[in-house]
């Protein structure tokens, strides 16, 4: 009669556990987030202000702070939302319908930033990551995107809205897990970059307009089974 009795009884404490899901922080991504708020306050910017619940109190659960989104039940970090982090206001953006395109730039270039990518390899587990319109102009030197190709589930990564260049996509090439790539809105210019896409094996979606990128506007439209959107308009 025992055995029943414990066989239900651990069922019920898993149904339990799935329900009430689980919230706690892991140490390392904890770590890692405050890396990234640290990282944001050592470029000039009122970083309390900007993610003031991200705070080193072992009583603040991190999967509760802003811009943060765990898995209910394994408590890991799957998504971060870090677009425009800094609170930018001080750009341009409007459509050219003459030249059939959107124009985007910054006013203020001083305040570009260069990004120390190796913060991220804490997660994971992290599926979605957003760093769109943040000025981000590159990478500090050997803390590149080869990092990232530790993120073996990352699927979805905007970086639209940087300043980013074409010198990027040979690194974000090692990122063989993604599936939606927006790079919309940067710097990229030359040739269609065929042979770098073609290391994303499983890529569905690609966001590339408003690059000075050379070829027909009927490129919009799907490459080798990916979706891409070349330009605003329809075509």
């Amino acid at each position: 009669m025992a055995w029943p009795f414990m066989k239900n009884l651990f069922w019920g404490l898993l149904v339990l556990v799935q329900i009430c899901g689980h919230r706690a922080c892991f140490v390392e991504e904890r770590v890692g987030l405050l890396e990234f708020k640290e990282f944001v306050r050592s470029n000039g910017d009122d970083a309390d202000h900007l993610l003031p619940s991200w705070v080193d109190d072992s009583n603040s659960e991190c999967c509760g702070w802003e811009r943060v989104r765990c898995n209910s039940t394994t408590g890991h970090v799957i998504e971060l939302s870090l677009h425009n982090v800094t609170q930018i206001s001080d750009y341009v953006l409007y459509i050219d319908w003459d030249n059939r395109d959107e124009v985007f730039y910054y006013k203020d270039y001083d305040k570009i930033w260069l990004l120390n990518i190796s913060i991220f390899r804490a997660f994971k587990e992290l599926r979605s990551l957003n760093l769109s319109f943040n000025e981000i102009g590159g990478w500090i030197e050997n803390e590149g995107f080869e990092s990232l190709s530790e993120l073996k589930m990352l699927e979805t990564l905007d970086l639209g809205f940087n300043l980013f260049n074409q010198s990027i996509l040979q690194s974000l090439s090692a990122l063989t897990s993604l599936k939606n790539l927006i790079i919309n809105n940067n710097q990229f210019k030359g040739s269609f970059p065929v042979q770098e896409l073609s290391a994303l094996e499983n890529l569905e979606f690609l966001n590339i307009r408003s690059n000075k990128i050379n070829g027909s506007l009927s490129m919009q439209g799907i490459y080798r089974g990916i979706q891409i959107i070349y330009t605003i308009f329809y075509v």
